[in-house]
């Protein structure tokens, strides 16, 4: 029985000019190599106008507006400024790079099936600003300045060369790529030496013989953040990842309780804007793998926020997601091969694997961030709670009429990576 039925609109093309008019800066810190904990007296420079709410379609759109938005995180005054100070013109050569690993189409899959509808420069670009948007309402308390700039930077990067399937899929059919990496984060491995490379070719966060010790150190536990956060998102290891961070947590917030401004603000789980505000930040009474672990799960939150953001983002990117995970299951039938889980479109319900991806995974987790950034963590799980809702309805009433789920297919723009061409029944 066919569970849903796909209506394409094309994405109208929005304003031609997308002005951002980003007057602050993004991550102006003076910090204090003391190892006493770093109190802010400024707070923390953020671009307003990226944030959970901002329309990544729209900011992804053209080549333009992408660059916009690198230049507001990266480049403007009071930008996040990686270690070892990288020119303009070698961060402006840097992204150019890295969005053409967004494009690449990769021998061994059939592109007339796979259109990547998710894995695109746009998911890319969401995921930027969302970890942008969740350092900003209290992660950045956690993280020194050097580290929220990798962390931003790795979210960018963090699906680069992705093929449109998935890992499965690469592992069942004996896929190149499965010879030469394993089986283990097979893409997610080939995403962080990709971004590696980038940065070693145009020469940024690599280390001189004119540093000292601490720039050094800093450069390379930049890097250091880039590689493990991107491997992180490997959603495999969501489990494993959950433990760890519920294992560290009653020491996170133990010590944020302790170093807190506002004596009010002790008991209230996690960091919030207000702790940005007031100056605080812990990075140097945290130790580099706790930081690396924090780093990690705001990366992996950023990059699974979808079902926490305002309804029509949340509809709208599932539709997209299960389109991709529905392309593969239609090459997989054409290999004579079992489709993977959730990509047979012949039997998948496109509300109830929402539902149930909401249940198993994403709740526990949205709860376990809120814990650890109490403002992000609300936003997303709030979000979570009123989607889920409404899945469940669709899902109910697909069951009880027999009607399949209409979904609305709204491609990113082909600047914003989309590279499929409409099949014959959605033009």
């Amino acid at each position: 029985m066919l569970f849903y039925k796909n209506i394409v609109l094309t994405c109208t093309q929005y304003a031609t000019a997308v002005s951002l008019l980003l007057l602050l800066g993004c991550d102006n810190v003076d910090e204090s190599k003391s190892t006493k904990t770093v109190k802010l007296t400024t707070g923390l420079q953020v671009c307003e106008s990226l944030n959970f709410e901002s329309d990544t379609f729209q900011l992804s759109d053209s080549n333009d507006s992408q660059l916009d938005v690198f230049e507001s995180l990266f480049l403007n005054n009071n930008a996040y400024q990686l270690p070892g100070n990288p020119t303009r013109e070698n961060l402006y050569a840097f992204f150019k790079d890295l969005r053409k690993g967004y494009f690449q189409k990769d021998e061994g899959i059939d592109y007339s099936f796979v259109r990547k509808e998710y894995h695109t420069f746009t998911h890319a670009m969401d995921v930027m600003i969302t970890t942008h948007a969740l350092l900003n309402s209290g992660g950045a308390v956690y993280l020194n300045s050097g580290e929220r700039a990798a962390l931003v930077l790795a979210a960018l990067g963090h699906d680069a060369l992705h093929t449109g399937v998935n890992n499965s899929f690469l592992i069942q059919t004996n896929h190149a790529y499965f010879q030469d990496i394993g089986g283990n984060s097979l893409q997610e491995i080939r995403s962080a030496k990709y971004v590696l490379q980038l940065l070693d070719k145009h020469r940024i966060l690599v280390t001189s013989d004119a540093m000292n010790d601490t720039q050094i150190n800093e450069i390379q536990n930049a890097r250091n953040i880039i590689e493990q956060s991107i491997l992180w998102t490997d959603i495999k290891r969501h489990k494993e990842q959950m433990e760890s961070v519920a294992l560290a947590k009653e020491n996170i917030l133990n010590l944020l309780n302790q170093e807190r401004l506002i004596q009010a603000l002790e008991g209230i789980a996690g960091a919030g804007k207000i702790d940005i505000n007031q100056g605080l930040n812990l990075s140097a009474l945290l130790d580099v793998d706790t930081k690396i672990l924090i780093a990690s799960f705001i990366l992996h939150c950023a990059d699974v926020s979808n079902p926490g953001k305002d309804w029509e983002k949340c509809e709208r990117w599932a539709v997209l997601v299960m389109n991709e995970f529905f392309s593969q299951g239609d090459l997989q039938k054409k290999l004579g091969l079992k489709p993977s889980m959730n990509c047979d479109r012949s039997v998948v319900s496109v509300p109830g694997c929402q539902v149930g991806f909401g249940k198993f995974v994403i709740r526990d987790l949205y709860v376990l961030l809120q814990e650890i950034l109490h403002d992000g963590g609300g936003y997303l799980l709030d979000n979570f709670n009123s989607n889920q809702e409404k899945w469940k309805v669709l899902h109910t009433k697909s069951k009880e009429s027999a009607s399949p789920y209409t979904m609305i297919f709204l491609p990113p723009s082909k600047e914003g990576g989309w590279m499929g061409q409409l099949r014959t029944d959605e033009k």
